[in-house]
């Protein structure tokens, strides 16, 4: 659903200080373990990148130093 500036304006006035309060901590929790995933799914693709890239080099040796000029 997407709100206009003007409706979310109209529902933030409505809000009591609490529930505005809630509302952003509830936001910024979801934001904050959104970020967890996130960095989490980084770090598995790095460990899974470094292991394919250790296994072709025991594959294939010296590939990965020598260009194709030299």
């Amino acid at each position: 659903m997407c709100w206009t500036q003007e409706q979310k304006g109209l529902g933030l006035s409505r809000m009591s200080g609490n529930s505005l309060r809630q509302t952003v901590h509830t936001h910024r929790a979801s934001v904050h373990h959104e970020a967890k995933l996130l960095l989490a799914a980084l770090l598995r693709l790095a460990r899974v990148t470094a292991g394919l890239t250790e296994s072709y080099g025991s594959l294939l040796p010296g590939l990965w130093l020598t260009s194709p000029a030299g």
